[in-house]
């Protein structure tokens, strides 16, 4: 049963988050001034049976002539044969300047999402025993908030992107129970020489019931071009993150994660790749910093 709910309950986290801000905090369109769309693809715990595979597209774009920006995030997660759970959130945020180069901005995401359990697959007694284990079919509605402090230098945010859920009807009545996800993130950018910038980044995820997460990171950006850092996250893994800037609009990214908990013994690492499409800027937006965040 303590499988069932640390999967139900809690979304996926991905590595490259730093590269995929709109998943993590919907008010984190309003800090770009471009149309921007991130594909990504992440295969968890790779050669363990029934492990966790997800995908997202997100899309955010600022609304010609104002600080107000909107976005659309589709996801895909599934555990197994066990598990999917597949849903698209829009997203609207809105900026102001609160000194000069510092702006703060304030976002919210909705949508629904369809999550289907077929744990009579699993083939253990409490599947037909147990009500919780019921097979499930049910659409839900998601709500979620965040706010993000932010310059050329750095960033400071706290989110719940996934705050408020609702059953919108379904097969079965859902015996399982979201809980609200909490993320404080932070960076700083350092430039060392013309060539070299610095930026460690932090997220911090708290989900009633599970350990805190922290996700410490260090990269350095090499000519504009590459991204080259690493992470730890608390009690799970060590990250190393690549990412290329493959043309002035187009970054292509990849982490692989080895994993440092009991978990190492019957999985060999996780894989993520992010693709990102920066196209255009709009001029009523130029004064903002550009965008290493």
């Amino acid at each position: 049963m303590g499988n069932k709910f640390a999967y139900a309950q809690q979304k996926a986290m991905f590595t490259q988050y730093m590269f995929n801000g709109l998943v993590v905090n919907p008010a984190y369109s309003a800090i770009d001034e471009s149309l921007n769309i991130t594909a990504l693809a992440r295969q968890q715990w790779v050669g363990f049976k029934g492990a966790p595979n997800t995908q997202t597209l997100s899309i955010h774009s600022p609304i010609k002539s104002s600080n107000t920006s909107v976005g659309l995030i589709l996801m895909r997660d599934q555990i197994g044969e066990v598990i999917r759970d597949n849903g698209a959130f829009a997203t609207v945020a809105h900026r102001v300047q609160v000194s000069e180069g510092t702006y703060l901005a304030v976002g919210v995401n909705g949508g629904i999402s369809k999550y289907v359990g077929e744990y009579s697959l699993t083939g253990s007694s409490s599947a037909s025993s147990d009500p919780v284990f019921v097979d499930q079919n049910n659409l839900r509605g998601n709500f979620g908030m965040g706010m993000m402090l932010f310059s050329e230098k750095f960033y400071a945010g706290i989110s719940s992107p996934f705050f408020y859920y609702r059953d919108l009807g379904g097969q079965t009545p859902s015996e399982t129970a979201y809980k609200p996800h909490y993320i404080m993130q932070g960076g700083y950018l350092a430039t060392i020489s013309p060539d070299i910038k610095f930026k460690p980044n932090v997220l911090v995820k708290y989900v009633s019931g599970s350990p805190v997460q922290i996700d410490v990171n260090a990269n350095f950006l090499l000519k504009e071009t590459l991204w080259l850092g690493g992470s730890v996250r608390s009690m799970d893994s060590f990250d190393m993150i690549a990412e290329l800037q493959v043309t002035p609009n187009i970054q292509l990214g990849y982490s692989y994660d080895f994993t440092t908990s009991k978990l190492a013994r019957v999985e060999k690492g996780s894989h993520e790749i992010v693709l990102n499409f920066r196209i255009g800027s709009k001029g009523s937006r130029s004064n903002l910093p550009k965008c290493y965040f």
